[in-house]
């Protein structure tokens, strides 16, 4: 007769638990197989959704892979320009009446305005008196070309050019002063490429055009930083300004 102290005794703790958690292990299994399988198909879902974006993204950039390379041989070739390409700014000093609003809507703070006094537009002549402009600076070295200055500008001196290129040697010389420029008859930057000899024929005539521009206001841009000049300009708008009032006034008398 086998002894029973020797027989191996099965595993039934389970069996000792109180009635309502016996059948605790079964749903515990139950449980973390139904998990490993979510988890499971969790996973695969992933790599679908990652492979589907994969393609996605490369169904627009792909083709770009084999497209035929256009290459422009620059600065022989003239690059394409688009109508509302943002270029290095142009400046009208004899227009700009210094509000400041260039430099207020500026998020960088690269526009410094100087003015020795208040100015206004004298629409006969589309020209600004008053004051003189003494200083009007833009730092390329912080612009960000946005074109939020030429946006508020009430008298639309201040515009983006044409102009894409301003390489130098030195950091310093991206502060451009545009009122030195106006002294030189210029409206924008002159880059150092276009005072070579022997340029593109599309760089001279890009040269001539901004040279030339605007030649009949070059005494108003040469001296709009000057104050006596802009307070005798201002002295000119009063003048006849008062002798229609005055005629106002004699008309009404009459």
């Amino acid at each position: 007769m086998p002894n029973k102290r020797l027989a191996p005794r099965k595993s039934v703790w389970y069996k000792r638990l109180p009635q309502p958690w016996r059948g605790f292990p079964n749903a515990m299994a139950s449980r973390l197989g139904a998990i490993g399988a979510y988890n499971t198909m969790q996973y695969f879902q992933n790599i679908y959704r990652a492979v589907r974006t994969v393609a996605a993204g490369l169904r627009v950039t792909l083709p770009y892979h084999f497209a035929r390379t256009v290459v422009v041989q620059y600065p022989d070739v003239e690059p394409t320009l688009q109508p509302r390409y943002r270029g290095f700014h142009t400046y009208q000093i004899e227009r700009c009446i210094g509000c400041e609003a260039c430099a207020k809507a500026c998020p960088v703070n690269a526009i410094r305005v100087v003015k020795s006094g208040p100015r206004k537009i004298d629409k006969t002549r589309d020209l600004a008196v008053g004051g003189a402009i003494t200083q009007y600076q833009i730092d390329y070295n912080t612009c960000m070309f946005c074109g939020l200055c030429t946006e508020v500008c009430p008298t639309e001196c201040l515009k983006m050019g044409s102009i894409h290129d301003n390489s130098c040697y030195r950091r310093e010389e991206l502060a451009t002063d545009f009122v030195r420029l106006a002294k030189q008859g210029r409206r924008t930057i002159e880059p150092i490429w276009l005072t070579k000899p022997n340029l593109p024929a599309w760089a001279a005539r890009v040269r001539d055009f901004w040279r030339n521009r605007d030649a009949d206001r070059r005494e108003w841009m040469a001296r709009a930083d000057d104050p006596e000049y802009c307070a005798a300009l201002a002295k000119q708008t009063a003048a006849p300004k008062a002798g229609n009032d005055a005629a106002r006034r004699e008309e009404g008398a009459a």
